[in-house]
């Protein structure tokens, strides 16, 4: 990726969200983040536009001072605040999927998606099971580069932590010190440590046309 890339964020008003758009409005190489959202953000800078509607959809005619090359997405919910299993893949599988391919209508060819570790087509858990459909689905559209991040339980303020990250969470205190190899994957990671890879994975060449990123890496990348 070269100087002067313009970017497409849908899901900056969240944890990993925010970070990842701060970290890019502070890159000079960065010519224009667009932020997709239901909410505006506090936020003003003259590198940022919002683009605000309530189901997250894109403007008819959108107006860009650069068209976006790069795209990336860090929707996702928890059971409890999408009130029931149905509605929780229509927001961490439909509604992502439905992003990426209206990302990849307006131009854009490289997109980074914020999943999670375990993301299988055939995993037991819903969550798991959600994320993996929406991978495969998303790999299917045929972006030039897609590059799915798969952390493990987020560490940070959040207004709503996942149930199963808390446990994880409380327990990864006790056993840290004996996590080592892949491992450490499954220990904690902060918000900061996930967007700065982001940002650091935009400017990278990836010949992969589809690569996964596990907390292991993203951590060894901001080092």
């Amino acid at each position: 990726m070269t100087m002067n890339t313009s970017i497409v964020i849908a899901g900056a008003t969240g944890l990993v969200g925010r970070e990842t758009l701060e970290s890019l409005l502070r890159d000079v190489r960065v010519a224009q983040v667009i932020s997709l959202s239901r909410r505006k953000i506090e936020m003003e800078h003259s590198r940022l536009q919002q683009w605000i509607t309530a189901d997250l959809s894109m403007p008819e005619s959108p107006q860009m001072n650069v068209q976006p090359s790069v795209g990336i997405i860090t929707l996702g919910t928890t059971l409890k605040k999408a009130g029931s299993k149905e509605n929780l893949r229509a927001i961490d599988v439909d509604l992502v999927v439905n992003i990426a391919t209206k990302m990849k209508k307006m131009g854009v060819e490289r997109l980074y998606v914020v999943s999670c570790l375990g993301a299988n087509t055939k995993a037991m858990s819903h969550y798991l099971r959600c994320k993996g459909d929406m991978e495969a689905q998303i790999e299917a559209l045929g972006f030039t580069g897609t590059t799915f991040l798969q952390p493990g339980p987020l560490a940070g303020d959040r207004d709503e932590k996942r149930s199963d990250e808390k446990l994880l969470q409380g327990v990864m205190k006790l056993v840290n010190p004996l996590m080592v190899g892949k491992l450490k994957n499954y220990m904690p990671i902060e918000a900061n440590v996930v967007a700065t890879a982001i940002n650091k994975l935009v400017f990278m060449s990836e010949e992969s046309r589809v690569s996964r990123i596990t907390s292991q890496k993203m951590r060894w990348l901001v080092a």
